[in-house]
């Protein structure tokens, strides 16, 4: 069986293009009725196209040295960083007070142990050694040595002046799922150091994750927002992790604030010769043809390259960033060439799209494609209509690309069954 990190090692360069992955809409899953009462979600409400900033952010990377933070600013620009580091689980925030291996010693934060929860502080160097409970003997040579644990130095030395880093960390080892997922915005932290087990940690029954059922993770996630009108929960690599499709509906149910997807993530679609496992593409798709609001986030993970998503803020700062994710003022982008929207506006039953420069934009929607047009840098779409003004369609979202094989994923716009045009 693969493990995660066992495939981490194994992920080379070079994405294979992909177009529907192996996850299919379960019939469980449509049992559930979209909210009859709504009517049109446009994430891109109220922004001014021409005045907001368009900002580079990673919603999953993991970055745990300067090298590699140096690496992935350069190549791709990114200027706001919501780091998501796991082994623990817990945010790198601030990240100019981060020191290597901060949580070896000591853990602020509690564990389960056996499936019961234990509240920090936790002090692994007494709980290892302790002359009754403890398991020093246990430990290679090898280890013993390294006995005191101890913090290093700081992890970050020179982060960009232009550079935000957010709190997030990549949660996983729920006893009810499969699912790994991100808390954007979020204090909650989870797990243990020992992320190849040579502490003997999971051998004395101390989760190297949540340990928790993922709804009483979730509650513990949006417990601790920075912010209580910013980030949320996004659900990582579906296919990758096989997720029933019933399932991903139940979390996107569970709250508002789980945002939705990855569609695309980068390291699971060039890891195994199979570039389906990193793209959930039609799964999106299924999901938004349920009625359920569900984002689609596209990211790098430990793969740095090739997955971003570009935020639309009124200002710089790291609220209005984490706002753009909760609301789904964003869109995805794959190559990072520079091919950009510069427009997606619904106004009196049309969507008006523009690009940065030439390209195709298509619309895609619970009826399949709808309209495309080519070699444009404007194009204007009427919404198919129905019966009484309303749409024919449950949702559209724009998709563009260039000759640079960059492609471009808007966010979802949603009509429910009040909507009108």
């Amino acid at each position: 069986m693969d493990t995660r990190r066992s495939f981490i090692k194994k992920a080379i360069g070079g994405l294979v293009a992909a177009s529907s992955p192996a996850l299919k809409a379960d019939p469980e899953g449509q049992t559930v009725k979209p909210d009859e009462t709504a009517a049109i979600f446009n994430p891109y409400q109220g922004v001014d196209w021409k005045r907001w900033k368009q900002i580079i952010s990673v919603s999953h990377l993991h970055i745990t040295s300067q090298e590699q933070l140096d690496k992935a600013c350069a190549r791709m620009k990114i200027r706001h960083l919501p780091i998501s580091n796991y082994y623990p689980s817990a945010p790198c925030y601030p990240a100019a007070d981060v020191l290597v291996g901060q949580h070896r010693p000591r853990q602020d934060f509690g564990v389960v142990c056996q499936g019961r929860f234990i509240d920090g502080p936790i002090d692994w160097n007494r709980i290892i050694t302790d002359e009754k409970t403890g398991w020093v003997n246990e430990l290679p040579e090898t280890k013993r040595k390294e006995l005191p644990l101890k913090a290093g130095g700081k992890m970050f030395q020179n982060i960009p002046a232009d550079l935000i880093i957010s709190p997030n960390a990549e949660h996983h080892s729920f006893t009810d799922t499969s699912l790994h997922a991100n808390s954007i915005g979020s204090l909650y932290a989870s797990g243990t150091f020992d992320a190849d087990k040579s502490f003997l940690t999971a051998k004395h029954g101390y989760c190297a994750g949540t340990g928790l059922p993922w709804e009483k993770a979730f509650a513990r996630i949006l417990d601790q927002m920075l912010s209580p009108d910013a980030g949320g929960i996004t659900i990582n690599h579906p296919t990758w992790s096989r997720l029933p499709f019933p399932q991903v509906c139940r979390m996107l149910d569970f709250d508002p604030r789980v945002l939705g997807i990855e569609v695309f993530n980068n390291t699971c679609a060039i890891g195994y010769g199979d570039p389906n496992r990193g793209w959930a593409y039609q799964l999106w798709d299924d999901v938004l043809a349920t009625g359920r609001k569900c984002l689609g986030f596209f990211t790098p993970d430990h793969a740095i390259g090739k997955g971003q998503n570009i935020l639309l803020v009124p200002e710089f700062n790291e609220r209005e960033c984490l706002r753009a994710y909760r609301r789904g003022a964003f869109y995805g982008a794959i190559e990072g060439t520079g091919l950009r929207f510069s427009n997606i506006t619904l106004a009196g039953g049309t969507l008006f799209v523009a690009l940065n420069r030439r390209g195709v934009v298509r619309l895609a929607s619970d009826k399949g494609e709808v309209a495309k047009s080519k070699g444009v840098t404007e194009a204007e779409f009427k919404i198919p209509g129905g019966k009484d003004g309303q749409p024919a369609v449950s949702y559209l979202r724009v998709e563009a690309h260039d000759e640079s094989n960059e492609r471009l994923f808007s966010q979802p716009i949603m009509f429910g069954p009040a909507a009108t045009l």
